[in-house]
C-alpha cells in the first residue's frame, strides 16, 4: 500500500535519469546502517529480515538525498495501535510536521517534493513498544542518497522512564484514555529538553514501568533497569534479547522513574513489607545511579520528580548521601505535576502538552546551570 502525504505531487516527468551506478538510490538490507542514514536512538539490523528493527519511542532516522521523491517502506508486527510518526522535510520542526500512521504489516509513504533538489527527511516514532514492533524495510530515492554529514559536539541525550517521559496522553484532554493519536513523546519535557539544545535523543522508556516494581512486573524480574541493558522491549513489554553496548555516550541523563513502583506494589503494603519494599526502592536508586555514573562518568544526570511524591521523597533521601564528587554530577529536580499551574490535564489523567512544556523548560535551567551546555543561537 502506498500513502501519498497531502501536498505531495511527485514530478517524475521532469526528472533527470540517474545512470550511474555508483549513485545510491537505494538502501535496504545491510545498506540500512550504512552511512546513508542517520539514526537516532537504539536500533539493530536483524540478519533473518534483513530489517533495521527500532522498539522505543522517538527512535528514528534522517536521510539527505538530492532528488524530489522517496519511498519509504516500514515494517509493524504485533500490533496493538496503530503506530504514529513525525515526518518533517528539509529541516521542519518535528512538532510541527507532517504526521504518518503505520497501520499494516507492510506500508509504503511517499513523500515528495515541487523541486528536484537537495532535501532532507526526518521520520520519528511517536508511539511506544507496547504499541507494535516497528521496523526499516527499504528507503528509496528517485534521486540519489548523500553521505550523512555528521555535525560535531552535539550534546546527546539518554531519557529514562515511564508514561511521564514518553508522552503518554499529552495530546489528549481531561477524561479521554491514552490512545497513540493523544500520545506523543515528541510533545514531552525529555525530549522537549533535547530540542532546546539540539541535542541527539535516546529513550529507554515506556508506560507502566518501574525502577523495581510496574504494572507490567509486580515482582522485580522485569525493570527499567535491566532495560537499560538492552536494545528495546516488546509489546508485552518483555525485555528483548538483545544487548545494547553503550557504545553513544550521554552528556545528559534525564530519568522520570518511580511513580509506578509505588502505585503498582509499594502503596498497597503496610508495615515492614511496605518499609522493606521502601528500602528496596531506595538501594535500587542508588544502584541505577552507580551504573550510569559507570558508564558514562562525565554525564550530569537530572533525577526528576513531582512535588510530594512517594518515590520523589524516598529517591531524594538516598541522592542527598551520595558523595560529593557523585553529587557534582546527580542533580534533583522537581517538574511539574498534572494540571499544575492551572495548564490542561491530558488524556487517562496524565500531563498535557502545556505542562510538559513548563517542566522542560525547568529542566533548560537546571542544564544550564550544572553542565556548561549553552543554547544554540
Amino acid at each position: 500500500m502506498i500513502v501519498v502525504l497531502s501536498g505531495c505531487n511527485p514530478k517524475t516527468q521532469t526528472d533527470p535519469i540517474i545512470d550511474d551506478l555508483d549513485k545510491v538510490t537505494l538502501l535496504e538490507k545491510e545498506d540500512l546502517m550504512r552511512d546513508y542514514i542517520d539514526w537516532y536512538g537504539r536500533h539493530y539490523y536483524m540478519d533473518d529480515t534483513e530489517e533495521v528493527n527500532f522498539h522505543y519511542t522517538a527512535t528514528g532516522f534522517k536521510v539527505d538525498f538530492t532528488g524530489s521523491a522517496v519511498n519509504i517502506t516500514l515494517n509493524l508486527s504485533h500490533k496493538d495501535n496503530n503506530i504514529y510518526f513525525s515526518l518533517a522535510k528539509d529541516g521542519e520542526s518535528l512538532l510541527d510536521c507532517d504526521v504518518i500512521i503505520l497501520s499494516e504489516s507492510t506500508q509504503t509513504f511517499t513523500v515528495s517534493f515541487d523541486e528536484y533538489t537537495d532535501h532532507t527527511i526526518e521520520i520519528v516514532k511517536r508511539s511506544e513498544p507496547e504499541d507494535g514492533i516497528t521496523s526499516l524495510v527499504s528507503v528509496e530515492t528517485n534521486g540519489t542518497f548523500n553521505l550523512v554529514e555528521k555535525t560535531e559536539d552535539i550534546p546527546h541525550f539518554l531519557l529514562i522512564g515511564a508514561s511521564g517521559i514518553s508522552g503518554h496522553g499529552s495530546l489528549g484532554t481531561q477524561g479521554q484514555s491514552r490512545t497513540t493519536a493523544n500520545s506523543s513523546s515528541l510533545h514531552s519535557f525529555g525530549y522537549l529538553s533535547a530540542k532546546e539544545f539540539n541535542g541527539s535523543f535516546e529513550f529507554v522508556s515506556s508506560s507502566g514501568w518501574g525502577l523495581l516494581y510496574g504494572f507490567n512486573d509486580k515482582t522485580g524480574a522485569i525493570n527499567i533497569t535491566s532495560a537499560y541493558e538492552s536494545m528495546g522491549i516488546d509489546t508485552s513489554r518483555n525485555i528483548i534479547d538483545v544487548l545494547y553496548n553503550h557504545e553513544v555516550i550521554p552528556n545528559v541523563i534525564i530519568v522520570n522513574i518511580g511513580g509506578n513502583d509505588y502505585s503498582s506494589v509499594i502503596n498497597k503494603l503496610s508495615g515492614f513489607d511496605k518499609e522493606d519494599k521502601n528500602q528496596e526502592f531506595k538501594t535500587a536508586v542508588i544502584d541505577f545511579i552507580k551504573i550510569l555514573r559507570e558508564d558514562a562518568p562525565n554525564a550530569h544526570i537530572f533525577w526528576t520528580m513531582t512535588s510530594g511524591s512517594l518515590n520523589g521523597s524516598a529517591a531524594t533521601s538516598v541522592i542527598n548521601l551520595l558523595s560529593e564528587e557523585d553529587r557534582s554530577f546527580v542533580h534533583i529536580v522537581v517538574i511539574k505535576g498534572v494540571g499544575d499551574d492551572g495548564t490542561p490535564i491530558g488524556a487517562n489523567n496524565h500531563c498535557s502538552y502545556e505542562t510538559h512544556q513548563l517542566s522542560a523548560q525547568i529542566l533548560v535551567d537546571e542544564i544550564l546551570k550544572y553542565t556548561g551546555l549553552v543554547l544554540p543561537q
